[in-house]
């Protein structure tokens, strides 16, 4: 599937998220000497500090690989072309940094297949990390482990062009419209507990509730801005971002996926700190993820 290269809005993680995270990640706890059968899979000793660079510290799907999943297909501007591997696009470029510092080069990373409600469902998982816009959930986080969240996405209502749900202003009124969701997403959850309209009709995927605002049988939807400038630019013409909704204060960001408990994960946290204290996060985002000046924030 191709998929275009133009790139789009931003919105930057919360400042201070990931270097808190990172405090934590740079020393770990531990309550008890480990034996020589489980050394390898058990964290540092509480006091230890975590050493990036060499993989053989890593307790991996594949010893000296690192093994990074993600959904089919997967979509500008997080990655390009439909090609996770060639390091264009936010989240590609992001897994590549991560990667480095951890000690992989490029050669030695794995890109694989992983359904992306599969990714933190319950159950031992095939890969070290899944990366495709994993929002951070209490839910999810009972099943699954999350790295520090490296960002935080706003979402924007899309609608038809010159329609009466492109012309509300409020959350007041977006109440009055019928919603298009995708169950279980953050969107979701942000159209049934904040705006709370009348009616909201689920689907199985993005595009299917894009392809139901088309065909007029919901009057809007709820997407990350990312997403809704490639629907907007690159795959309806008659489709327009109608405004920028606030944040609700639910939203965690967005996270690598690791196995439940995964002893990985305080590397990865302390790999995104130093990313983001050298300003290569910012970078990344400002080079794929730029926000438009001239996307309205709904009145609450």
């Amino acid at each position: 599937m191709n998929i275009s290269t133009a790139r789009h809005p931003r919105v930057r993680a919360l400042p201070g998220i990931l270097a808190l995270g990172a405090a934590g990640a740079l020393l770990l706890s531990g309550c008890s000497e480990p034996t020589a059968a489980t050394e390898s899979a058990e964290k540092p000793a509480a006091g230890s500090a975590i050493t990036l660079g060499d993989p053989a510290d890593l307790d991996l799907v594949v010893d000296g690989t690192l093994t990074v999943h993600a959904d089919e297909p997967v979509w500008s501007p997080w990655f390009v072309d439909n090609d996770p591997s060639n390091g264009k696009g936010f989240e590609s470029a992001l897994t590549y940094a991560v990667a480095e510092k951890l000690g992989f080069s490029e050669d030695v990373v794995t890109w694989g297949y992983t359904a992306f409600s599969a990714s933190y469902a319950p159950g031992p998982k095939e890969f070290d990390l899944y990366v495709q816009e994993v929002s951070i959930t209490e839910d999810r986080a009972q099943a699954v482990s999350f790295s520090d969240p490296y960002y935080v996405s706003r979402s924007v209502v899309v609608a038809k062009a010159n329609s009466d749900a492109a012309a509300a202003t409020s959350v007041d009124e977006l109440a009055e419209l019928t919603f298009g969701t995708v169950a279980g997403t953050t969107q979701d959850s942000y159209i049934t507990d904040t705006i709370q309209p009348a009616e909201v009709l689920s689907y199985d995927t993005v595009a299917l509730s894009t392809q139901a605002l088309e065909n007029d049988q919901v009057d809007a939807i709820v997407v990350d801005l990312q997403i809704a400038q490639n629907v907007v630019l690159n795959q309806y013409d008659d489709l327009t971002i109608a405004g920028l909704l606030k944040d609700n204060g639910k939203s965690k960001g967005m996270g690598f996926v690791l196995d439940l408990e995964s002893t990985l994960t305080p590397y990865v946290n302390a790999a995104l700190a130093e990313l983001e204290e050298e300003g290569t996060i910012d970078e990344l985002a400002e080079t794929w993820l730029p926000l438009p000046a001239d996307v309205r924030e709904y009145d609450q």
